[in-house]
């Protein structure tokens, strides 16, 4: 009996260790993952300020970057000196997401690295805050464009059909709020042969009034 508890205090004693060791492996993931600096995000196609901050570091290279299809690109370039701050400017934000550079520099007399991410995104911004203002700005304009349209007013369907083929241009080349892809890009479409063609039969109605 006593051998019976025993083993059963065993496994129990061996079931805490093993539960132990994956909450502090699990936890050093997540340290590790929050380690890693952020500069914040960059409007696709325009260039960003690569930055290091080492008040101790007489120089800082940057050694790689990491694109968002995880092609790395290895370098040994050297960051500029101001004050404290060290930055490189990288212009080939071509690919939408998440990219990581590595700078190395002798911080405090040793040779020290550390992963920086940035976002690049369609239109500069980040994460999905503006999002319910979009759709909500989305609704509201086609709203008062089909009312115009179907009530038969003929000026207010001139001028929303303007505005909703303007804000399906904006839409191709800034997406809509993060996300930019074909089907934006689709809806984009859509938004500006639906103000068109309702810009234009106002239009044509308006001058058919006046003439006749």
């Amino acid at each position: 009996m006593e051998t019976i508890i025993n083993k059963k205090k065993y496994i129990i004693g061996m079931n805490n260790r093993t539960l132990l060791l994956v909450i502090l492996i699990f936890s050093m993931q997540i340290s590790l993952i929050s380690a890693v600096g952020d500069i914040g995000t960059v409007k696709q196609n325009n260039c960003i300020d690569l930055y290091n901050f080492c008040p101790t570091c007489s120089y800082v290279n940057l050694t790689a970057i990491q694109t968002p299809d995880k092609t790395v690109d290895k370098m040994n370039e050297a960051m500029v000196k101001t004050n404290n701050d060290f930055t490189f400017s990288f212009c080939n934000t071509t690919e939408l997401g998440e990219y990581f550079y590595t700078t190395c520099g002798d911080k405090a007399g040793t040779v020290a690295c550390e992963d920086i991410k940035f976002q690049v995104s369609p239109s500069g911004r980040s994460g999905n805050a503006n999002i319910a203002l979009v759709i909500i700005l989305i609704v509201v304009i086609y709203t008062i464009t089909f009312i115009s349209f179907f009530g038969k007013n003929i000026p207010l369907s001139i001028l929303t059909g303007m505005i909703m083929t303007f804000f399906g241009v904006w839409i191709i080349r800034n997406g809509i709020v993060v996300y930019r892809d074909n089907l934006t890009n689709y809806f984009g479409y859509v938004t500006i042969g639906v103000g068109f063609i309702i810009s234009m039969w106002a239009t044509i109605e308006w001058l058919m009034e006046e003439v006749f």
